[in-house]
């Protein structure tokens, strides 16, 4: 009854994932790595990024693009992915008032889509890279930040603090690490019955 059970959630799972783009058709790739799971990939990435508050990259436009960029997109995709409805709702209030944060530090409009905006970092951070500000600028519309251009450069230069995308990116990776390996226990449960079951004698096996 237990895998049928298991089985049954993992194929509601499927379905719904099934009526939805896969993250890749929505995250760019330059945030996202090629291999594993892009949302803990950038999350990764965040975290260690934003884990002195952005103090190491104030001075450094383009890492801030690309921890700006993921922090846009892994908060759309923990809402809009059913893989992450599991956790904790505190995840997704964080997330979204590191955005806010974020957003203000750079002048981001407050209605912007947040794929279109992680996009422009995106695009802003590969420009960087490659030294050409000029295009950098030109990736930062108007029309997702004000006034846009060379004046957000200059905000992704020197931000300010940013606390709050401390806090949230810290937890949502350790959130999202934990519902991943309770999955993992989860599977290994349903394949075998004895895993879940507690030994009160160590050595013994426990009579069923």
């Amino acid at each position: 009854m237990r895998l049928v059970v298991l089985t049954t959630l993992a194929l509601l799972a499927a379905c719904a994932e099934l009526r939805e783009p896969p993250p890749s058709a929505r995250i760019p790739p330059v945030l996202s790595g090629t291999t594993g799971d892009p949302v803990r990939f950038m999350l990764a990435e965040a975290t260690a990024a934003f884990a002195d508050g952005g103090r190491s990259m104030l001075g450094d436009p383009s890492r801030l693009a690309r921890a700006a960029g993921q922090v846009e997109i892994v908060t759309a995709e923990l809402a809009r992915d059913p893989r992450w409805a599991p956790l904790p709702s505190v995840v997704g209030l964080e997330m979204r008032a590191a955005r806010t944060e974020l957003r203000a530090a750079l002048g981001t409009r407050a209605g912007a889509d947040p794929y279109a905006v992680g996009r422009a970092l995106a695009a802003a951070h590969a420009a960087l890279v490659r030294d050409d500000r000029r295009t950098a600028a030109a990736a930062l519309d108007p029309a997702l930040f004000e006034p846009g251009g060379n004046v957000v450069l200059a905000r992704l230069a020197n931000p300010g603090p940013l606390a709050q995308a401390r806090i949230a990116t810290a937890l949502a990776q350790a959130e999202t690490a934990g519902l991943a390996d309770r999955r993992i226990g989860g599977l290994t449960g349903a394949l075998d019955p004895d895993a879940m079951l507690a030994n009160p004698q160590p050595g013994m096996r426990m009579a069923r």
